[in-house]
């Protein structure tokens, strides 16, 4: 083979080459200027969107006293109050500055919130025997075993009997509020429902709604809404009205120091 014919050649196989790596580049990539195509970029900050965390839900009633637990402030006096759960229970502040200090001491603030929530619906709990087990309440000078859960007031015979009642609270709390309905729907106070002032029965049967150990009346199932989210102007309405139904000379106890029909 002649020079000429071997230069030939080996242009053609060093041509080959070059193709043959061009060809073997991964798809996606621009050859020009070596940087990486959109579809492979890594993505900006702005571009990733993070995790919504999963809202923690109430469990429970809603917050059943009229003043915040740090200041004694009525609710509502400083502007909106400020919502907060704990391990599912509601909390209502009457400002921003107050659930640092509620915090501090987490399980002391949390006594002294049950202790008003026990004096605020003691007097209208309704039954006399335990939700557990059925069988009479403790009378003086036993006591019965008081807690609570959801901001709601558990009486139980012992306290051996509350890791029963925690195995299945939904259960015991639809007990409790058969008792409540059976026990304040007999002279229930209102005509009318205390959100839409609509005539109770208009729209049907009216629905029974269980809050603060109080039962309220509404027209219909969409009111539920508005009266969790201020129950406490409802069970107001409802109190002012069992007030006003009664005899001059009855008198007319607070719960645990709050009138609700202030």
């Amino acid at each position: 083979m002649n020079t000429r014919s071997t230069l030939v050649l080996t242009a053609a196989i060093l041509s080959g080459w070059a193709c043959s790596t061009v060809m073997a580049q991964p798809a996606g990539h621009d050859h020009q200027h070596g940087t990486p195509a959109k579809a492979d970029a890594p993505q900006s900050e702005k571009d990733q969107k993070p995790e919504k965390a999963v809202a923690e839900k109430r469990v429970g009633d809603p917050y059943p006293l009229v003043t915040c637990p740090i200041t004694g402030e009525k609710l509502g006096s400083m502007g909106e109050p400020v919502v907060k759960l704990y391990e599912g229970r509601e909390v209502r502040f009457c400002c921003k500055s107050c659930p640092a200090k509620f915090e501090k001491d987490l399980a002391k603030s949390l006594e002294s919130l049950d202790a008003a929530i026990i004096t605020d619906q003691g007097p209208i709990y309704p039954l006399t025997t335990s939700v557990v087990t059925g069988k009479d309440l403790p009378a003086t000078p036993s006591k019965p075993y008081d807690f609570v859960y959801g901001n709601r007031l558990i009486r139980l015979g012992a306290e051996s009997e509350k890791a029963d009642f925690l195995k299945d609270p939904k259960k015991y709390l639809a007990k409790l509020d058969e008792a409540v309905i059976a026990a304040q729907g007999k002279d229930y106070p209102l005509k009318t429902c205390p959100v839409s002032k609509e005539d109770l029965g208009g729209m049907g049967e009216p629905v029974n709604v269980v809050v603060a150990g109080r039962l309220v009346r509404l027209c219909c199932n969409g009111c539920k809404k508005d009266l969790m989210k201020d129950p406490l102007k409802y069970i107001a309405a409802v109190d002012a009205a069992k007030k006003d139904a009664k005899p001059a000379d009855a008198g007319s106890p607070k719960h645990g120091g709050h009138d609700h029909g202030k």
